[in-house]
């Protein structure tokens, strides 16, 4: 069995809380040392917490093995500088907070803990259902067992992928974190559609939703890459050939845009990162 983990998990919003079911799911939380920091905890954190003996708003701190940030981005300044346990320099931080650097987060810390150890994740909406995939990435500095941490909490959610520093999680996270709107965008296309050819809008919606996820399931459980199966479903001069024959446009096609809306992604998260030199 996986080693058991003593985790603060500060934040138990939306990302934060859908995180915490899956560490109470996959047993992997030391509960007696584990805690959770938020001033309106949503009722279903308090009754796991309640169930599993897990504290929630501690009076005090005792120290913990792993802190997970899970704050919007623009309360770390607010937030971080005001944690304060035994020994937090023995502490991992793991960071979910997009265009936040571990630069900036281990400068937050340094008052209380001057050799913060950070790791920085990306996670993305599909988490929440634990079938999400997390980018990591490190600065230098972490002990060992510090990336086997990170990447077990993280791995309770999903499928995980280390990245080779900030910049190329920066790039990256549009492959992955941006990945769930541009399925359903391809929904909502295919929605629009059915809808045009005179299907009634919930009909449209209903087989729509149902192409996309059958679709994803049949990638899931088939051992053919998405490749393979894409010419398993197009014959010659067929009508899928002949719809794929626009989306596969050379300059406006699928692949290119794609390309594009990654780039621009990457663009942005630089530029909330506050380096827009790249």
């Amino acid at each position: 069995m996986t080693q058991q983990l003593s985790v603060l998990l500060v934040g138990a919003g939306s990302m934060g809380g859908a995180l915490f079911e899956s560490w109470v799911a996959s047993g992997i939380l030391d509960t007696a040392r584990s805690a959770v920091v938020d001033p309106n905890p949503p009722e279903k954190i308090e009754a796991l917490c309640d169930k599993h003996g897990i504290a929630l708003n501690p009076p005090e701190d005792k120290g913990y093995g792993v802190c997970v940030l899970a704050v919007k981005p623009q309360m770390f300044p607010a937030v971080l500088p005001k944690l304060e346990w035994q020994d937090m320099n023995e502490t991992l931080f793991v960071s979910v907070a997009a265009g936040t650097t571990i630069k900036t987060i281990a400068d937050l810390l340094k008052e209380k803990a001057p050799s913060a150890r950070v790791v920085r994740t990306m996670p993305n909406l599909p988490a929440s259902i634990r079938q999400g995939v997390t980018l990591l990435c490190e600065a230098g500095g972490l002990e060992d067992g510090d990336k086997d941490a990170a990447s077990t909490l993280m791995a309770a959610a999903g499928e995980t992928y280390w990245c080779e520093g900030e910049d190329h999680l920066d790039q990256v996270m549009g492959v992955t974190g941006c990945s769930p709107a541009y399925v359903f965008l391809l929904a909502e296309a295919l929605q629009q559609a059915a809808e045009a050819r005179g299907v009634a809008p919930a009909d449209a919606r209903r087989i729509a939703e149902a192409s996309v996820t059958g679709s994803a399931a049949l990638l899931a459980q088939d051992e053919r890459e998405a490749a393979a199966l894409r010419r398993a479903v197009t014959s010659p001069n067929g009508t899928t050939q002949a719809a794929l024959d626009i989306l596969n446009e050379d300059s406006r096609g699928l692949k290119p845009l794609t390309e594009e809306a990654v780039a621009n992604a990457y663009k942005r998260a630089r530029e909330l990162a506050g380096d827009e030199s790249k």
